[in-house]
């Protein structure tokens, strides 16, 4: 038999069987629209994580209150448990190691944030003005300008803080914004960097070390900060700044390496950790895909495996007539990958769908090729190996017992 004449008496087959092959279609959907679908959204996750983090360069680095392990570095400040207190001695002090460019003081709290009627919870940052020199490549300014040394109740609000946060009432630079029970100015308003981890940073509110440290008095003890971000000098190894700065906070604060109760946190510590939980959401949504896979292949088979129990009867016709073994084969093999492509092809276009649905709700994801072609040599080759099985039984059938089969 010609290949033109099996592929058209295999089509001719799935379309007497119209309702099993939509059912054993579907299962190859899903199984293309599951792994298009995770995979699109796991890479544009991880590609927006790498352009956030692209930003944390081995130049900077933070120092916070706590020894932290892992994801609990990133919990958001007012909800991370301090082990320990940082005071401005200890700013005072690693300003003057070698290799340390700029430091940068925070006393952050929560506090009521107002504007016109409305009023908010909001947690705001009092901050020195070379915090924004240190982040000059992520927190932009987008109208107005930063405060400096000299200024005092003045804000500067991230995107979202200006512009979402009290409805269609928009802050505008000029305006006049009450944190706890002072009047602020609003001098600069940053651009957004629209980032889906990013919100938090959108939504920050930033004023003056000097009113931080008053706003949040009763909250910080005498000369506390929450927070140290440092930047590393050029030619300056990181690492070794990091450990001169652990080197010096260890004997300030009478503590050793196991029991210290602060955290340096570096770019290194960013990514590993990121990279962590990147992995095991790569492994999680790897099992689902394997799920989706087998629900697909088995279906195919189970199909194929009914297709020869039913047309016993027919092969036994077929190589009476002369059919050869690799002939018979040759037809379910086709008819197995005919269905994978019609599943992949469907797949494809839904997944896409679904996936541009889900990142019109904020979540990201990027449809790559490589992720499109993945996916639909998926469905092909699930449905190729799906029909190999039941296709070498259907060819080794004995004509003549195959002819007795009603």
């Amino acid at each position: 038999m010609e290949f033109t004449d099996i592929l058209d008496y295999s089509i001719k087959n799935l379309k007497t069987t119209k309702l099993r092959t939509y059912l054993t279609v579907i299962g190859i959907i899903i199984g293309v629209v599951t792994m298009l679908t995770i995979s699109s959204i796991s890479e544009g996750v991880q590609a927006d994580i790498n352009k956030q983090l692209s930003s944390f360069g081995p130049d900077k680095m933070f120092i916070i209150p706590t020894a932290v392990t892992g994801a609990s570095a990133f919990s958001s400040p007012n909800q991370a448990a301090t082990s320990g207190k940082l005071f401005l001695r200890d700013a005072d002090i690693l300003e003057n190691i070698a290799g340390v460019k700029s430091l940068a003081r925070t006393a952050y709290g929560r506090t009521t944030f107002g504007f016109k009627s409305k009023s908010i919870t909001a947690t705001v940052y009092g901050i020195e003005p070379v915090y924004f020199d240190q982040w000059d490549n992520y927190l932009e300014l987008s109208t107005g300008r930063l405060y400096t040394e000299s200024d005092r109740k003045v804000a500067v609000l991230g995107y979202r803080a200006a512009n979402n946060l009290f409805g269609q009432n928009k802050v505008n630079v000029g305006s006049i914004v009450r944190i706890g029970k002072n009047d602020y100015r609003v001098v600069g308003i940053l651009k957004e960097i629209g980032s889906s981890f990013s919100g938090a940073d959108d939504s920050s509110i930033y004023i003056p070390f000097d009113d931080g440290k008053e706003e949040f008095s009763s909250q910080l003890a005498k000369n506390e900060i929450n927070f140290i971000s440092i930047s590393v000098l050029d030619g300056y190894p990181a690492k070794d700044v990091q450990q001169a700065i652990e080197d010096r906070l260890i004997s300030l604060h009478k503590v050793t390496s196991d029991t210290k109760d602060f955290s340096v946190i570096t770019s290194d510590f960013v990514n590993q950790t990121i990279g962590g939980l990147i992995s095991g959401l790569a492994i999680f949504l790897l099992f689902i895909t394997m799920i989706a896979t087998l629900v697909g292949g088995i279906g195919i088979m189970n199909t194929m495996f009914m297709a020869v129990l039913e047309r016993t009867n027919e092969i036994g016709v077929l190589k009476a007539i002369g059919a050869s073994q690799k002939d018979i084969r040759m037809i379910f093999v086709v008819e197995s990958t005919a269905l994978g492509i019609i599943g992949g092809i469907i797949g494809l276009i839904l997944g896409s769908l679904i996936t541009v649905f889900i990142g019109s709700l904020g979540v990201p994801y990027l449809i790559s090729i490589q992720t499109v072609f993945l996916s639909f040599l998926f469905a092909l080759l699930v449905g190729l190996f799906a029909g190999l099985l039941p296709a070498g039984r259907a060819a080794k059938l004995d004509p003549v017992e195959a002819l007795r089969e009603e």
